[in-house]
């Protein structure tokens, strides 16, 4: 278990945090493992971010499969990450 990972369950995720985990997920970079997992199914968030972790809930399907993602899905998660820092 990383201590990272116990870092982040303790506080939630700012706009900032939430926008640097979406894309470490896109480039294949995530902290650890299941970091994706953790926040589109439980992360702590703040209110904020909660309605673009649902929407990143909602694309999972679509770009956390076997072999390519969807292309559309990809362009909608780097739109999030740009709200996101626009947040701050």
């Amino acid at each position: 278990m990383s201590f990272h990972w116990l870092a982040r369950k303790k506080k939630s995720l700012s706009p900032t945090d939430a926008a640097d985990l979406v894309g470490r997920f896109l480039e294949g970079t995530e902290l650890y493992p299941q970091e994706w997992n953790d926040f589109i199914e439980a992360g702590r968030v703040e209110p904020a971010v909660e309605g673009y972790r649902r929407e990143c809930y909602r694309l999972d399907p679509m770009v956390n499969r076997p072999g390519s993602a969807d292309p559309a899905a990809v362009e909608e998660l780097r739109r999030i990450i740009a709200a996101l820092r626009a947040l701050t």
